[in-house]
């Protein structure tokens, strides 16, 4: 097991952070991230908050290890 600072503050086993894109990381991803000891992070882009909140609920059945949310804080749907 490879301890960064990294890692330790974010108790996490290996410093490994998969990127939240938008469409692609789901509940399912983010807990195979985090359960195989890295940080898997929700890409929540331009989702409504209701789907953000399922992926958390899903995320949260999959997995006691820590994990993320990708939010975008300034978008515009112009």
């Amino acid at each position: 097991m490879k301890r960064t600072p990294v890692s330790t503050a974010l108790g996490i086993s290996y410093p490994v952070l998969q990127a939240g894109l938008p469409w692609v990381s789901n509940a399912e991803l983010v807990a195979a991230v985090s359960n195989a000891g890295g940080l898997g992070i929700i890409g929540a882009g331009s989702a409504a908050p209701d789907w953000v909140r399922e992926q958390i609920r899903l995320t949260r059945q999959q997995t006691d290890k820590p994990f993320g949310v990708n939010i975008i804080m300034i978008f515009t749907d112009d």
